[in-house]
């Protein structure tokens, strides 16, 4: 054999095994893009490769419904309907589709969840009051229009969609990731979270921290075994509270009964959905306003997989709503 000819084999079985190499490292890789948004993270793990441009658009979403929801944004589209109240008025199609599942949410946990609670949240100091009066003596309401886009509400009481607005996010990155067809990824903004599709053939896994420790030490791990889409949120005290002068322990949670912090043994509450994280987001707050209890009846009714982390006076225990069992998760 020529030395021009066994140089050339060795070429060639070089590239094939370079080939090789990518093509293992290309089917095992996670691709992983991320950011801060929210006050909080946001990130995104897929299989498939996600281009620059589908990180442009994904800033895009996120920073329009920052402009939308967001409490700490002055110009914000719900601070300006807080900052002036008007009985009536237009309002943005993302904001409609945000209180139309708030108000649906609001309807099924019997009124334990409500949005009009910003100037309580603000008093609290878990936002901004931005200088104006933030005295709320009771709960208000509002309606939707749904044909002409319009908002009417019936008090000067504040709207604050921290409990919604980071899973509407996510539920929209989500629907511009499926439609560009990268359907194997898990969103994440601030623990509101999808997982769709597969991680190279594998079901994604996430872990549902254990209120009781401050890192990230999971008590449950949740996969999609079937690579189904599942929206998951929780709601825990351990995530955003206060300490007062005294030490007592300010929840960012408020019990719209009672316009007061929620005060119960229930330590977090996780839900999962089986088409949008939006409104397990909402129903997880929902949840951990009204207590273990009425919170596993509910969702029962309503066929909604939830999981209790309480303390049951010795330590800390989990249960389960029977459509969680459903889900085999």
């Amino acid at each position: 054999m020529s030395r021009y000819l066994f140089s050339k084999i060795i070429a060639l079985l070089a590239g094939i095994s370079l080939l090789a190499v990518a093509y293992f490292h290309n089917t095992n890789s996670v691709y992983g893009i991320s950011g801060n948004a929210y006050g909080t993270y946001w990130s995104i793990s897929s299989s498939e490769y996600i281009g620059d441009h589908h990180k442009e658009e994904i800033e895009k979403i996120i920073n329009k419904i920052d402009l939308v929801a967001s409490n700490y944004k002055a110009k914000s589209e719900i601070n300006i309907i807080n900052m002036n109240f008007n009985k009536n008025q237009f309002i943005s199609d993302h904001l409609l589709n945000i209180l139309i599942i708030a108000k649906k949410v609001e309807d099924i946990s019997e009124g334990y969840y409500n949005i009009m609670m910003g100037k309580v949240s603000s008093e609290l100091g878990f936002s901004p009051d931005f200088e104006k009066n933030i005295s709320q003596k009771e709960i208000s309401n509002y309606e939707l229009n749904e044909n002409d886009k319009s908002l009417r509400r019936y008090s000067d009481n504040w709207f604050d969609l921290s409990s919604i607005a980071k899973g509407y996010a996510v539920q929209q990155i989500h629907e511009y990731l499926y439609s560009n067809n990268l359907r194997n990824h898990l969103i994440d903004i601030g623990g509101e979270i999808i997982i769709n599709g597969n991680k190279n053939g594998s079901p994604w896994s996430i872990g549902i921290q254990d209120p009781g420790y401050n890192y990230e030490t999971p008590s449950v791990v949740i996969d999609n075994k079937n690579n189904n889409f599942l929206g998951i949120a929780t709601s825990g005290e351990y995530r955003n509270y206060k300490v007062g002068l005294n030490g007592e322990v300010i929840s960012h949670t408020i019990n719209p009964k009672t316009l007061k912090p929620i005060k119960n043994n229930t330590l977090s509450i996780t839900v999962v959905d089986k088409s949008s994280v939006t409104y397990a987001d909402a129903y997880a707050t929902a949840f951990n306003a009204m207590g273990m209890e009425k919170a596993i009846n509910i969702a029962n009714r309503n066929d909604i997989a939830i999981m209790v982390i309480f303390d049951d006076g010795n330590g800390q225990d989990i249960t389960y709503s029977n459509k969680w069992y459903d889900l085999n998760l």
